[in-house]
């Protein structure tokens, strides 16, 4: 006989089980709305005469029976009587007397039937259709009956108190896209290893295939140390799920010494042979299983990867983060001046779009223990502060996971600011093992060895064509670094030598518009970074990170000091091959034309190779400037050639140049837009020191082609449109908010 109490089911997933299974009892097909937006119909049904049926279910179990009554007649009563149904049929999660039902239907003085179904009706419906029992598995996990079976199916003491364990964690599962990929790969292959960041949910998914798989007949047993314990515990033909959390474990180097590695392998080409009665899920940090590939050739040689299946934050729509959230925040036991801080001007949508969002992030903010010195009002500012800062979330596996080369490698990718190719990476890397504060360093050097250690755990790499790039594996790890090292000048000015970037000058700039390190601290380090570069004779310095050095470190310099330097700094520029980037070197050869330290005739040459290079159109102020100042010394070899060049690149870039709510600002006129775009267009050149001819703006002004633009701009049917991807997201909007919705 079933007792459940639905404690375990948030209120819209005991909406969803009522429609399920009233439905099944009356033989119909109840409408689900989303709640919030329908005047408190949570089903409805057309009888073949046409009448409506509505359904409404209240989950409110811990609520006093007396104001369940007072809400009834206050707001439900109301929406009856407009609605004026055939039946109304009202679901509660209480239990009720002969008594209590009959106040309810008085409550709510409908003049229509009224069927009201209670804590120990729905159980008895239960009974009856086992198969909605089993589509809602939070409902049956929590059965006395299906307790004991699970936890009679765990074949080890400590298996036993694990799974009791998961059952009353399963209140707060989400099935997301992952389950099924897990489900489908243990179908495949009968092994599924689950790796990821910390804190993304591996041991939470990995809980959920257990309970599936345990349900549905299996054997549970948690692997404590090692696969002896799982091999004596093998039977064939009899269903077994093998259960090995974080396998590999912090002690990597102990925990793959001897045959460890190659015994793991071995076992899950033994699941596989026999994966319909076996199942085998592992779980480990990213970084860490890269370890045990770069440690044990059995790894690689097993094929091992065709079983892994990697958690992103991207794996999670941000609809899945609502329900993650929402579940959190449901079973919390928060306090409701607590919960209100979610629900301010729906905060909740700033959680789930938040770039550090994570699982273990939402179960930390939603613990009430943790919240001991945190007051209500407080509150939106502790989670807020969490969020941007997640120290507590990163700080165990970069200090205690990580050793001391692999700590600094992230460190470089974390303050280069950017993607970093890999070579330049090696280089930085490189540039540091040869500082002697680094001679201690204790840990795996070789840099292709810490690298793929380190790739899909705190770093990702990305392959670009033939080009290979690093990156933060999720952006809360440079906050938590950022944050940490922010006031150790020593650190980032050793950081700041080794990396040689332009980006690390943006990122330091940054700091210092955000008041994380002050203007002084930049200066001096910006100071002592062109100081390091003169030392090594400038041999191998990135002509555009100089030249904003330069820049950035003129104030105080006696005439003597500036001149050398300008020197110093145009004799890079002018020697070394040419890249994209150029806009403070434009600027530093100015000056230096202005010095006369070197001829506007060697200059020019130097802009036609840019010219014929190519230049990004963020460097044509600079460049037309320059070539400016190289016309006022009767230098116009590359005057017409950078002409072309700025015609093509407008030509090349009407849309993104012109943007049509500006040139059609003025409505469906004409001359009006053609007036706007052709002041717009004279302002651009004028921006680049071009001079441009009636013939050239007179065919920019064709290409746009206004007519044709303002005809489809106005068009009536596309005056709603919104394009398909801002058309999913607005959907999704308002499924969060319906998930979020509350009763008035």
């Amino acid at each position: 006989m079933n007792d459940y109490d639905f404690s375990r089911l948030n209120d819209k997933e005991f909406e969803v089980l009522c429609t399920d299974l009233i439905g099944a009892a009356e033989g119909v097909r109840f409408e689900r709305f989303k709640p919030g937006r329908d005047g408190g119909v949570d089903g409805r049904y057309f009888s073949p005469d046409g009448g409506e049926w509505i359904l409404q279910a209240k989950h409110w179990a811990s609520t006093p029976f007396p104001q369940l009554v007072s809400h009834l007649r206050k707001f439900e009563a109301a929406k009856v009587a407009a609605l004026r149904p055939e039946r109304y049929i009202l679901v509660v999660s209480n239990s009720l007397s002969r008594l209590n039902k009959q106040a309810l239907v008085e409550a709510l003085n409908a003049s229509c039937p009224v069927v009201v179904y209670d804590k120990e009706d729905l159980n008895d419906l239960l009974a009856q259709h086992s198969g909605v029992e089993q589509r809602h598995f939070k409902l049956w996990i929590s059965s006395a009956n299906v307790l004991v079976h699970l936890l009679n199916n765990a074949i080890m003491g400590r298996s036993d108190a694990m799974m009791s364990e998961i059952v009353e964690k399963s209140k707060i599962f989400v099935q997301t896209g992952c389950f099924k990929e897990a489900v489908d790969k243990l179908c495949d292959l009968g092994t599924v290893i689950i790796t990821g960041q910390a804190g993304i949910g591996k041991t939470t998914l990995a809980e959920q295939l257990i309970l599936f798989y345990a349900k549905n007949g299996f054997e549970f047993l948690s692997i404590s140390h090692n696969l002896h314990e799982a091999e004596q515990a093998y039977v064939p033909d009899r269903p077994q799920l093998f259960y090995f959390d974080d396998f590999l474990g912090q002690n990597y180097l102990e925990a793959l010494t001897g045959n460890e590695g190659s015994q793991i392998v071995h076992f899950i080409k033994r699941i596989n042979r026999d994966r319909v009665t076996k199942k085998f899920v592992l779980t480990s940090r990213s970084t860490i299983l890269n370890q045990g590939r770069i440690l044990n050739d059995a790894f690689e040689n097993g094929n091992v990867d065709r079983n892994e299946m990697e958690i992103k934050l991207q794996s999670l729509s941000n609809l899945e983060k609502a329900h993650i959230l929402y579940n959190h925040i449901w079973h919390s036991g928060l306090r409701p001046e607590y919960v209100e801080s979610f629900y301010v001007g729906k905060r909740y949508h700033k959680v789930i779009r938040h770039r550090n969002f994570n699982p273990r992030i939402i179960q930390f903010i939603t613990d009430p223990q943790r919240l001991a010195d945190v007051s209500a009002e407080g509150y939106w500012g502790h989670i807020t502060d969490l969020l941007d800062n997640p120290t507590k979330i990163w700080q165990h596996p970069y200090d205690i996971q990580l050793d001391d080369f692999g700590r600094f490698l992230v460190l470089l990718v974390a303050f280069n600011g950017d993607n970093i190719l890999e070579q330049d990476l090696a280089k930085a890397y490189a540039a540091a093992l040869r500082m002697p504060e680094h001679a201690n360093f204790k840990g795996m050097r070789e840099f292709t060895v810490a690298t793929r250690h380190l790739s899909n755990s705190l770093l990702t790499r990305v392959m670009l064509g033939d080009k290979r790039y690093y990156k933060l594996f999720n952006p809360s790890v440079g906050d938590f670094l950022l944050h940490r090292y922010a006031k150790d000048s020593l650190l980032l000015e050793t950081l700041f030598k080794c990396l040689r970037s332009l980006s690390t000058i943006k990122m330091l700039q940054d700091m210092t518009r955000n008041e994380i390190v002050s203007a002084e601290t930049t200066m001096g380090l910006f100071r002592s970074l062109f100081k390091h570069e003169e030392s090594l004779g400038f041999e191998g310095s990135p002509p555009e990170y100089l030249a904003k050095l330069y820049i950035n470190t003129q104030r105080g310099l006696s005439e003597t000091e500036l001149n050398q330097r300008l020197k110093d700094v145009t004799k890079v520029i002018l020697s070394n091959p040419i890249t994209r980037n150029y806009e403070y070197c434009l600027v530093t050869l100015a000056d230096a034309v202005n010095e006369e330290i070197v001829t506007p005739a060697s200059v020019g040459s130097f802009v036609l190779d840019i010219i014929n290079f190519g230049i990004n159109e963020k460097d044509l102020p600079a460049l037309g400037d320059l070539i400016g100042l190289l016309e006022m010394n009767d230098v116009h070899e590359a005057t017409k050639p950078f002409t072309r060049l700025t015609h093509q690149f407008m030509s090349d870039s009407l849309d993104e140049m012109f943007e049509e709510s500006i040139v059609f600002s003025d409505g469906e006129d004409l001359d009006a837009a053609n007036k706007i775009l052709l002041a717009m267009i004279d302002e651009k050149f004028t921006s680049w020191q071009v001079s441009a001819t009636s013939a050239m703006i007179d065919e920019i002004v064709d290409a746009y082609d206004i007519p044709y633009r303002m005809k489809n701009y106005f068009r009536e049917e596309d005056a709603n449109y919104v394009s398909p991807r801002a058309d999913q997201s607005s959907l999704e909007t308002l499924d969060i908010d319906d998930l979020f919705s509350r009763e008035q």
